[in-house]
């Protein structure tokens, strides 16, 4: 019996700065962007004895799992995630002068998404995301970064006032596979609600006027240089393998 690191799948930036150096070949990573585990995914790994290495020259990284091979060739996970288990990986932002040429963040008068977090930010994970190609899979809401991508962060326990009247209940979609929904009624007393959830993405809408973003939930002090965070999940409707490209692309201005 012996053990092996096979690869699952890579997490990888692009940017319209850096196109594809000749037909049929891929773009590179932008070197400007660093993809890494937040502190508590890092641990998780290390436990499941799983490997996140970060490409040396930035842009992105990859995933290697642990297996162990029976004398007869057969390879299983060593550990498997929990059902619907998430994994969450930071996009840090090295050069912050590649914004200026960065859509939307270039437009001018910028036109970003109201947002009730704490600090903005870009959210995204793999559970629509669109094929490119046999093994290559988009992780923006569109081809490239824009505005419905924004989100914003809050820690795991916050107290939410609604800025505008009528407001009666909070309503928390879980963006996880077969995501609860939650609900925090707001007292017709009482102008604020407590939330408390686990970390993870969510939907965040006000009722009954219907406004809806995207909060990251965390009591993880991320970096300051944090542009956005991404969820990976098991494929919906597949496993781990075989192999998958993630890709972020940034349009250039």
């Amino acid at each position: 019996m012996h053990w092996k690191f096979d690869p699952f799948f890579s997490i990888e930036i692009l940017h319209g700065k850096y196109p594809p150096p000749g037909p049929g070949k891929p773009a590179p990573p932008a070197p400007e962007f660093l993809v890494e585990p937040t502190g508590e995914t890092q641990n998780r790994l290390l436990r499941m004895g799983w490997v996140f290495k970060s490409y040396t020259s930035g842009g992105g990284g990859i995933l290697y799992a642990e297996k162990v091979v029976d004398p007869n060739g057969t390879a299983k996970l060593r550990v498997s995630p929990a059902q619907n288990e998430g994994f969450t990986f930071l996009v840090r932002l090295t050069d912050p002068s590649v914004l200026n040429a960065t859509k939307p963040y270039s437009t001018t008068p910028s036109v970003l998404p109201p947002f009730s977090g704490r600090a903005r930010l870009l959210y995204f994970d793999n559970l629509n995301a669109e094929a490119l190609n046999s093994d290559t899979y988009s992780l923006p809401v569109n081809v490239a970064v824009g505005a419905a991508d924004f989100g914003s962060r809050m820690p795991k326990r916050f107290t939410f006032r609604p800025a505008q009247a009528g407001v009666n209940q909070i309503e928390m979609l879980e963006l996880a596979p077969g995501g609860d929904t939650n609900d925090f009624p707001i007292a017709t007393q009482n102008t604020s609600v407590e939330i408390v959830l686990s970390e993870n993405g969510f939907t965040f809408k006000q009722q009954p006027l219907g406004l809806s973003e995207t909060l990251f939930l965390t009591d993880e002090t991320l970096p300051s240089n944090t542009l956005g965070v991404v969820r990976i999940f098991q494929p919906p409707g597949a496993n781990w393998e075989p192999f998958r490209r993630y890709q972020i692309m940034f349009e250039k201005a």
